[in-house]
Order: structure tokens, then C-alpha cells, then sequence
């Protein structure tokens, strides 16, 4: 009888490589193959299947279970997307060839996480005959709600006069002795731009563990900021609101906390989650743990 395979289903996150995509497993990049009818995007979180070290991608995890199958179009094109009105609330859809126009009811394609429209407007439905009786008034609107988790694209900590890369990606604040500062921050692309028009009624944090530097048996204060960036700029992050005070335990495991939730709000808007001040302390950034720096939004419409 012949060796048994060992089979493993691991977690991943779809990350940017050269001119392509990557899929990173607990720190890990190795290669993989992808199903033909999947369209990777940087940040999606994806199933992966370990077999005897070769890793297939099974395709994206989705949270919400919501990916409503038409839509109208609310607005003008602006950079190759277009706003959608759809059951799921406002998305940010790409398309094909010329825009469609304002007011169309459009096919929206899901082979990636985000959406794409097919080129030609959606036929539509005739409306449900109206009740003879007339006396029937109507339901009173719905109001839907529920909670949206972005995980982290990128992460690193920038040092004052110098560079990101010196650290990999991990998340530091402060600095060791004279050596220069360092402010920390995570990065999220647009990812929660698929909740604009809705009221964000809560947000969280997902914390790496605590980096054995500093005084690591020591509580210490970890100083959380809302930056604007989408991704790394060239130096320091765009800080405007915070600071919003973390206590870190010693040897601080992985761990939610809460944080303002107008930051939720404005994230909307695309940024992400800083670190600056003092004293010296880091947590662990998305290539040791991929989860480190997810976001969870709750949401109403």
C-alpha cells in the first residue's frame, strides 16, 4: 500500500505579485493554481487546498452572501466605474466598452469579488398584476443590515528618514533607543467601498499578536489613527483622525477591539489604520498573519 496523501483546507488572502497575484498562507507564498472561472482581486480572502505541498485555490469566501444579479445604474462613469443600485445597496461596478447609461437595469457578472456589467442592458420583468380588491395597502420599506470584514492588502511601518521595507510588514510604533521612529499602518485598496449610501452602526479591529520588542513583558499603549491612503505612498501616511488608545497586555495574542465607529463611516471612503507616538511597540503584520488588521464594519440601509 502506497504513502497516504496529506490533504489540508487552509485559509488564504490574494495578494499582488509582480505583474500578477500571489496567495498568501500564514506567511506563506506558494505557488498555486487557480480555477479557470475565478478572477482574482488583491484582498479577497480564498479557500486554498494544501495536497502534499501543492496548493490549489478553490475559489473566494464571501461573508455576506449577497450578490444580487441586476441592478440600475445611478450615475455617470468616473475612471472605468459606474454606481449600481441593487438589493445588496450602491456598488462600484467595472464594464465593458462604452458606459452603459444613467437609469439602465444592467446583468452584473460575479467571477471576480467585485462585480463586472455585461455589455448589454438587462430585459426586464413585467410588474406583478395589481390586486382587484385595491385594498391591500403596501409592506412598509425594509431595512437591511449586517457586518462586512476587509481584510488588510498591506501592512508596514515607515521609519522617519528612511524607508517601509527595513521591517517587511510588520506594524511598528515608536522607535528602539536613538534609532529612528517608526509609524505603522495597514492598507485596504477600495474594499469598503461596496458599502457607500450605507450607515456604518459599528466597527472593528482585528490585532495581530504583540511583537516580542520593547518592553514586551509590560502593558503598553498602542496609539490607533484613521489615515486616507488606499495603499503605500512613498513616505508617511496621511493621519486626520485619532489618536484612539489601545492597552496592550504582555504578550498580547491576535485579538478584536473596538474602534470609533465614524472611522467605519469614512473608510468608506477608502484609507486605512495607523499607528504613530510612543512608546516602542509592534504587532504582527499580514505576511506572518493574514487576518492581522481585518476590519469588521456592521451596516444598515
Amino acid at each position: 500500500m502506497g504513502d497516504l496523501s496529506v490533504v489540508r483546507l487552509r485559509a488564504g488572502v490574494v495578494v499582488p505579485a509582480g505583474a500578477g497575484f500571489a496567495v498568501n498562507i500564514d506567511g506563506s507564498r506558494p505557488p498555486v493554481s487557480w480555477p479557470a472561472g475565478y478572477i482574482p482581486t488583491a484582498g479577497d480572502a480564498v479557500r486554498v487546498l494544501m495536497v502534499d505541498g501543492s496548493a490549489v485555490v478553490m475559489g473566494p469566501v464571501i461573508t455576506t452572501g449577497l450578490r444580487p444579479l441586476t441592478g440600475t445604474v445611478q450615475g455617470a462613469a468616473t475612471a472605468g466605474i459606474v454606481p449600481v443600485t441593487t438589493d445588496a445597496g450602491v456598488l462600484h461596478c467595472r464594464y465593458v466598452g462604452t458606459a452603459p447609461a444613467i437609469g439602465a437595469l444592467v446583468r452584473l457578472d460575479w467571477q471576480s469579488t467585485s462585480p463586472w456589467i455585461w455589455p448589454s442592458a438587462a430585459a426586464t420583468v413585467p410588474a406583478p398584476t395589481p390586486d382587484p380588491g385595491g385594498g391591500t395597502p403596501p409592506p412598509p420599506p425594509t431595512t437591511t443590515s449586517g457586518t462586512l470584514t476587509i481584510t488588510a492588502t498591506d501592512s508596514g511601518a515607515w521609519q522617519v528618514g528612511g524607508t517601509w521595507a527595513w521591517a517587511g510588514n510588520d506594524v511598528i510604533q515608536y522607535r528602539y533607543g536613538s534609532a529612528r521612529e517608526n509609524r505603522g499602518a495597514w492598507f485596504y485598496g477600495n474594499g469598503a467601498a461596496q458599502l457607500a449610501g450605507a450607515t456604518i452602526t459599528g466597527a472593528r479591529i482585528r490585532l495581530g499578536a504583540r511583537l516580542r520588542i520593547g518592553s514586551y513583558n509590560a502593558a503598553q499603549t498602542l496609539h490607533l489613527y484613521r489615515h486616507t491612503n488606499a495603499a503605500r505612498p512613498a513616505g508617511d501616511v496621511t493621519r486626520v483622525a485619532g489618536p484612539h488608545d489601545i492597552t496592550l497586555a504582555p504578550n498580547a495574542k491576535a485579538d478584536w477591539t473596538h474602534i470609533p465607529t465614524a472611522w467605519g463611516q469614512d473608510l468608506i471612503n477608502g484609507g486605512g489604520i495607523a499607528v504613530a507616538g510612543s512608546p516602542y511597540v509592534g504587532i504582527t503584520g499580514v505576511d506572518a498573519d493574514p487576518a492581522s488588521g481585518q476590519v469588521q464594519l456592521d451596516w444598515r440601509r
